[in-house]
């Protein structure tokens, strides 16, 4: 070894010691251990996963198992199950419910389901759970929705709660929907009611938090309903309340097309053509206090008909009992309920041939609504143009009805087309009007089982064609007369030449337990079949005589 002089050692220290050489026999062991340790952790990763997707098809088995047992009526199958030991969260995929009695389509599919500890809580010593549903679809047709209803058990006893709470050993404390959507298909699968983007979120469901609330629950939900309308739901609720949860929320619609309800509505015989619903309130429900609170309910550009006859008794039946219930299950009230722009049409018979009586550019308007008229009487205001000609105007007061049906109605038409009303005019007196226009004043009180009032019809510059009268005249004489008015009739000798008659319309109700709704019904049929045509036929059949 080299000797450094004295002072080359005092400014560079000591020399360092060299490093032993490895022999070529000494490398080769270490690099066989190597390779056998990274053999062996492979190996170790393999079992494991060959142990966990073992783990996860057992445990797929017993949750889909667990569930099913707890269900009545429906069916679940488990795609997927994983149970992560990093943050104990347990992951379902591919769910997919079915009704055993119409199992196509599933009624429900969700892509997946995550449910975990809830780490927050058990910061402040509570052990509980959360759970989220990923883009659930929920998917019912009406045959579906029928079978619900004629089955003898109850939702509430189908155990979809106990079913939820098997899959995990914590309670859930939080429940989460993202991006869900619930379609209901009526009888037109082209035309679906269809809530999209949904979401929900309830938190503390347990009441771990807050328990001397009465309401310790918050929650919301928002959507997009019926693809251009929006929905938004706040407030809070009580989960644990017995015997079924609490809620107290606000609510607040907007542009939603009614006109998807269109297949629901026929059942109640309505017709139901364009219309976007707005409107927001509030509501409670639970076990000790009910109330529904509608501040504001407004339908633009609606087009409704409601068709009235022998042949939906029935459904004229279930409309009058929702509407005439004094004591419902719950109470609703609305401030005010407004239709702008819209076009409200009446489906009658006369004889034995159907008509229609409508009033466009409806604007109509009825305020302090509720069930049992508990806050006083309502009060209507309506505008519009009867036939699409005459200026029609009208209010009503609405009182309690307890002892029978119990309002007020004044309503006016001005200047109408009598053209417009051809068809009924064919139907009763088999006659067509060439021209002319009506007015009809109108006062009609019920009360105490009566009917009081009258109906006056005003004819002004009427001409008449009969074809039934004058068949046997040549055609061409017929279209000549009938275009310089030799076979229309003027009805001479009357002021302004104007027919006006007054026809009472006073009398008993004939069942004391008839609602108002069916009474107001058959007030406009009577008006036209009963007063405004009989006064118009008996001067047509004058003018007939002195022709």
């Amino acid at each position: 070894m080299a000797v450094l002089p004295k002072e080359k050692y005092r400014e560079e220290g000591p020399p360092e010691p060299e490093e032993p050489q490895e022999s070529p026999r000494d490398i080769e062991p270490r690099g066989q251990r190597k390779l056998l340790w990274v053999l062996l952790a492979a190996s170790l990763a393999l079992l494991i996963l060959f142990i966990a997707s073992h783990f996860d098809e057992y445990l797929r088995r017993t949750l889909e198992a667990k569930v099913n047992q707890r269900l009545k009526g429906y069916t679940v199958s488990i795609g997927h199950a994983h149970l992560s030991p990093f943050g104990l969260s347990l992951t379902l995929e591919r769910l997919v419910i079915r009704q055993q009695g119409n199992p196509q389509p599933p009624v429900a599919a969700l892509p997946k389901l995550t449910a975990s500890v809830e780490w927050r809580e058990i910061l402040r010593g509570h052990l509980v759970a959360d759970a989220v549903f990923d883009r659930p679809r929920v998917h019912v047709n009406l045959a579906q929705l029928r079978k619900e209803d004629q089955d003898e058990v109850e939702v509430e006893d189908r155990g979809w709660q106990e079913a939820l709470e098997s899959i995990y050993p914590l309670k859930f404390n939080m429940i989460q929907v993202r991006n869900g959507d619930l379609v209901y298909i009526d009888e037109d699968p082209d035309r679906p009611l269809h809530i999209s983007r949904w979401n929900f979120a309830a938190a503390n469901i347990r009441n771990v938090r807050t328990p001397e609330r009465v309401y310790p629950s918050s929650i919301h939900s928002d959507g997009i309903i019926f693809e251009t309308g929006r929905g938004v739901l706040d407030g809070h609720a009580n989960f644990l309340a017995e015997p079924y949860p609490a809620f107290q929320a606000k609510y607040r619609v907007e542009n939603v097309p009614l006109e998807r309800l269109r297949p629901i509505g026929s059942r109640a015989n309505l017709t139901v053509r364009g219309g976007a619903l707005s409107s927001h309130g509030d509501f409670e429900y639970g076990p000790k206090h009910k109330d529904v609170h509608i501040a504001d309910v407004t339908v633009r550009k609606l087009r409704l008909d409601y068709t009235h006859g022998s042949a939906t008794t029935s459904a004229d039946e279930k409309i009058a009992e929702v509407s005439e219930d004094p004591t419902p299950e719950v109470p609703v009230r609305i401030d005010r309920f407004e239709v702008e722009d819209g076009r409200i049409g009446l489906v009658s018979w006369a004889k034995d041939r159907r008509f229609r009586v409508f009033v466009d550019d409806t604007d109509f308007t009825v305020t302090n609504i509720s069930s049992g008229f508990r806050k006083g009487p309502a009060k209507a205001i309506v505008t519009g143009k009867l036939m699409g000609s005459g200026a029609l105007s009208g209010h009503a007061t609405f009182r309690d009805d307890r002892k029978g049906p119990d309002f007020t109605i004044t309503a006016q038409v001005e200047g109408a087309s009598l053209p417009s009303i051809n068809e009924l005019l064919r139907a009763y007196g088999k006659f067509d009007v060439v021209s002319g226009t009506f007015s009809v004043y109108s006062e009609v009180k019920v009360s105490n089982g009566r009917i009081d009032g009258y109906v006056k019809p005003l004819f002004k510059d009427v001409k008449v064609y009969s074809p039934e009268q004058d068949k046997k005249k040549p055609v061409l004489k017929k279209l000549y007369e009938k275009v310089v008015g030799g076979l229309s009739h003027v009805l001479e000798n009357r002021p302004r030449d104007q027919v006006a008659t007054v026809a009472d319309i006073s009398g008993t109700v004939d069942d004391p337990n008839t609602g108002t709704w069916p009474i107001i019904v058959r007030l406009v049929s009577n008006a036209f079949v009963k007063a405004i045509l009989p006064g118009f036929v008996r001067e047509h059949e004058a003018a007939g005589k002195k022709r």
